[in-house]
This record gives structure tokens, C-alpha cells and sequence, in this order.
């Protein structure tokens, strides 16, 4: 009692059953009240949506933009984009080896197989004090060669809800540079 397992990504209530949230069906009405086409996005999707992700993560008048070397590809939800992401890696590298957090989704690791991907896990999570092993993890992803891709959940780690600090965050980067292996978001 008093409980929400919000582990599997949807609400389940107290029977077991999946109700639609009234917030759900506020937004459904509306959207369904202003829509003015049935018509899907293009192959490229919502180009505005690239540019704002672009600008958010680089920042606006960043050269990588401006200099057009920064590309955004949309896809339908997490898995889709890691799906997207392995096959890329697979086909158009020499990327043999991904490493993904532990604790991640059983898929996340299923996808980069099934991709023909080596995986391996990095350390990420203090269970006894629901904190970050920020220690561990360094320790961990000391192990990465250069040409590894390291997995990260770029905010609100799934499933810990736990994320590095500004500080560690570039700490992670200086290790990226220094051991040659490649960030992934």
C-alpha cells in the first residue's frame, strides 16, 4: 500500500490495470481539438526539433552548428534511437565495443548484440546508499579502449534517476579525451 512501481514506465493501479490518466485524456482532447492535419512528419522528422536539440546541447552560435557538422536524427522513443544508434556503429565504424551502466535495461544491452556489438558494463550505482559510485565508475571506464563507445543516459538516469554533477560530468569528459573512447547520448 502507498506504493507506485514506476519501474516499467507506465501507471499501474492497485488491481493491476492501466487506467488512462485524466491528465492523459486533458491532453489527448486538446490535441485532437487543435489538430489541423492528419498528415505524419517527413523521414527527417520535426527539422525545428533538430535545430533546438542542436542549440541546447551545443549552444546557439555554436561552430559545430554553424559550420553544419552536428547532425540530428529523430527516432520512435529510447530504444528506436539506441536501435538506430548500434546499427550506425556497426555498419559505418570500427566501433566493436559498447559499454552500457549497471544498472541499465536489459535491453539496452540486447540492441547493441543484436547489432553484432561487443558489450560491456561500467559500474554506476551505490544500491546500499542510493548514490552515484562515481569512484567505481571511473575506475570502471578506466578499462575502455580507444574506439569503445560508453553509453550514458544524458539526463535523469533510467533506471537510478541519478545523475554525475556538473564537476564529474567534465571529469568524464577529460577521461573520454584521454582515453579515446567515444561518448554516447
Amino acid at each position: 500500500p502507498g506504493k507506485i512501481n514506476l519501474g516499467i514506465g507506465v501507471y499501474k493501479d492497485e488491481t493491476g490495470k492501466t487506467p488512462v490518466l485524466t491528465s492523459v485524456k486533458k491532453a489527448e482532447q486538446y490535441l485532437l481539438e487543435n489538430e489541423t492535419t492528419k498528415n505524419y512528419l517527413g523521414i527527417d522528422g520535426l527539422p525545428e526539433f533538430g535545430r533546438c536539440t542542436q542549440e541546447l546541447l551545443f549552444g546557439k552560435g555554436s561552430a559545430l552548428i554553424n559550420d553544419k557538422r552536428a547532425r540530428t536524427a529523430q527516432t520512435p522513443g529510447g530504444t528506436g534511437a539506441l536501435r538506430v544508434a548500434a546499427d550506425f556503429l556497426a555498419k559505418n565504424t570500427s566501433v566493436k565495443r559498447v559499454w552500457v551502466s549497471n544498472p541499465s535495461w536489459p535491453n539496452h544491452k540486447s540492441v547493441f548484440n543484436s547489432a553484432g556489438l561487443e558489450v560491456r558494463e561500467y559500474a554506476y550505482y551505490d544500491a546500499e546508499n542510493h548514490t552515484l559510485d562515481f569512484d567505481a565508475l571511473i575506475n570502471s571506464l578506466n578499462e575502455a579502449q580507444a574506439g569503445d563507445v560508453v553509453l550514458f543516459h544524458g539526463c535523469c538516469h533510467n533506471p537510478t534517476g541519478i545523475d554525475p554533477t556538473l564537476e564529474q560530468w567534465q571529469t568524464l569528459a577529460q577521461l573520454s579525451v584521454e582515453k579515446g573512447w567515444l561518448p554516447l547520448f
